[in-house]
């Protein structure tokens, strides 16, 4: 079923008089919940929300359609309809001409050569003759907000050489923070501190976020990145947070809150792999969990800054300054805040000042510590004058220090490599079978099905269900039916190829996927396990004799018919609902 929404029926209409320039005007709206209806479909329908053409409606899953209706009543011929949002994956316009719908494609899955104007934003030429008027539907899509500004330009006015553009704007943005990156860069190697990396990598990968975010990063041959704005967003609070925890010496001050910091940090490079990686709902949890971590961070530079930390009250302006720009974005982008200038890109300006700000207190780090530096030298010739061994004993004291340093620093990086990996693996394993889960086995099955269809390879599956499993618990109790479970994990993974990939699908259902096999071999295994699992015995604390049997439904994909993995998996779930039925304890396929 199609469900879009709709209010009341009405057209908005833009009229053009004699204006270079329009930007202030109502378009139509229509959302579609299914990413299921046409230009044809939508064509017929009435469009009955009326938006501003600078809107924001929240992050919506399904396609966003507009529909423009122009009026010219100008002298101008020739238009360009220019969209202000870079980041949507699709962004297509159509118009009826010669009885037929003509579409322009644009939008991230659109290479620069492949636009009718190579602009990083869409933009789209428009014919409307003086005294006529035109209507034309736009197709929007994606993972981000629903979010952007249209601006209807005269042709003349829109490629006038001495037109200032955003382009313009982000390039002279960039520049500047390349140069902070430089500066940065020559303190890093005088001072060779992981403080001055940190905030490198987080001018940096800002620098990638805004690129992204004003599609400039496009011009370098670049493929688009649907999640690109929220995969580098958690990079940016990921150096932010590395970076805060040395600035503020939390390891030193507040113990407990510099632990705390490590673990946001790997929750942070999660996210980026979530998010790059399409899990559903990362970017809600990332979106969560920063609020939650940038709150704390506020605390903390307010605690730091009670116990006299003077370099603390200068870096709590510059968040002060960072924290409402950057809220004012998430706000706008989650439609709780209208979509302004100011709301939309003061994030612009308090990044901005936010890095100058950062930039500064880290070069006068740099001197305190440089004119630090030259009054213990100069204290240490003195001394050393006086007493060449007190000397001696004081450079052997300081390297001592600092290898012990050296020390914590490998066990701190060591740990948390290995609390990353340990996750990932919690991430991707059931616990009592220690099978791969449900939700990684669909993960790598796609890509197993898409290796199969360009290849024209077998690829098979096998589902397999206890049977009468919940009798054995009710009967034996669930420490029984969890022995049950992992002596099937065992017997799978002693059976199965290492190329074959295992997971438990639910309570007592599991599922094989098993690639480049024959269908009479992949039904020869599945008798093997039936078999073998009909000849084991598990006993309970009584040592009670119980025996079980398997059901088990196998079918192998069809490269003519099938387009996706969940058609196999349907057929074999539903032979092993044969299998159940026929009198359980066999294998069945459906082809």
């Amino acid at each position: 079923m199609q469900t879009f929404y709709a209010n009341s029926s009405y057209a908005d209409i833009v009229t053009i008089i004699d204006n270079n320039k329009t930007d202030h005007f109502t378009i139509s709206y229509l959302y579609d919940e299914t990413s299921a209806l046409t230009v044809n479909d939508v064509s017929k329908m009435d469009f009955n929300q009326s938006i501003s053409n600078q809107f924001t409606l929240g992050y919506r899953d399904g396609m966003a359609w507009f529909k423009i209706t122009i009026e010219n009543n100008s002298p101008y011929n020739d238009f360009v309809l220019y969209f202000t949002e870079p980041f949507w994956s699709q962004f297509n316009l159509f118009k009826y001409q010669n009885n037929q719908w003509l579409e322009q494609k644009n939008g991230l899955s659109t290479s620069l050569e492949e636009r009718e104007i190579r602009d990083f934003y869409p933009a789209f030429p428009l014919h409307i003759p003086s005294d006529t008027s035109k209507t034309i539907f736009i197709q929007g899509l994606t993972v981000s907000a629903h979010i952007g500004e249209f601006i209807l330009f005269s042709k003349d006015e829109f490629f006038r050489p001495d037109r200032f553009t955003s382009t313009q704007f982000y390039t002279f943005y960039l520049g500047i923070l390349s140069i902070i990156v430089l500066l940065n860069l020559f303190l890093f190697i005088a001072m060779r501190e992981r403080l001055y990396a940190y905030y490198i990598a987080y001018v940096i990968s800002f620098m990638a976020f805004i690129s992204i975010f004003s599609g400039s990063y496009l011009s370098l041959g670049i493929q688009g990145w649907n999640e690109g704005l929220h995969a580098i967003g958690t990079l940016v609070v990921l150096f932010m947070t590395l970076f805060s925890g040395i600035f503020l010496e939390l390891k030193e001050r507040l113990p407990r809150i510099h632990r705390t910091f490590k673990f946001f940090a790997v929750i942070f490079v999660i996210c980026t792999i979530s998010i790059t990686m399409k899990v559903p709902y990362s970017s809600l949890f990332f979106n969560l969990i920063s609020s939650v971590f940038f709150t704390l961070l506020l605390i903390t530079a307010i605690k730091v800054l009670l116990q006299g930390d003077i370099k603390a009250r200068y870096y709590l302006i510059a968040l002060v300054i960072y924290m409402p720009t950057m809220g004012m974005m998430t706000l706008t982008f989650n439609g709780l805040l209208e979509n302004t200038d100011i709301t939309r890109y003061a994030f612009l300006m308090g990044s901005f000042i936010e890095i100058i700000f950062f930039s500064m207190l880290l070069v006068n780090r740099f001197h305190s510590l440089q004119i630090e530096k030259i009054n213990i030298q100069n204290e240490l010739l003195i001394e050393k004058e006086k007493n060449e061994q007190y000397l001696e004993n004081e450079i052997k004291k300081r390297t001592n220090e600092l290898h012990k340093m050296n020390t914590r620093l490998s066990l701190q990086t060591r740990e948390l490599e290995e609390t990353k990996i340990k996750l990932t693996e919690e991430s991707i394993t059931d616990p009592l079978s220690t099978l791969y889960n449900r939700r990684y086995f669909s993960d790598i099955s796609v890509s197993s099905f898409n290796n199969a269809q360009r290849y024209k390879q077998n690829l098979s599956i096998m589902m397999i269900d206890i049977d009468k499993f919940k009798n054995i618990n009710d009967t034996y109790g669930h420490h029984v039916g969890d022995k049950v479970i992992i002596s099937c994990a065992k017997t799978f993974k002693k059976l199965a190829r290492k190329s074959d990939l295992i997971a438990r699908y639910g309570g007592e259902e599991f599922i094989i996927l098993v690639p480049q096999t024959a269908l009479n071999d992949v039904l020869s295994l599945a008798e093997r396990i039936r078999e073998d699992m009909a000849q084991q015995v598990i006993t309970d604390n009584q040592n009670n004799e119980i025996r079980f049997s398997l059901s088990i439904g196998v079918s192998q994909l069809n490269l003519e018919t099938d387009t996706e993995i969940e058609q196999i998996i349907q057929r074999a779930d539903k032979a092993l609902y044969h299998a159940k039925n026929n009198g359980r304890n066999q294998v069945k396929t459906i082809f």
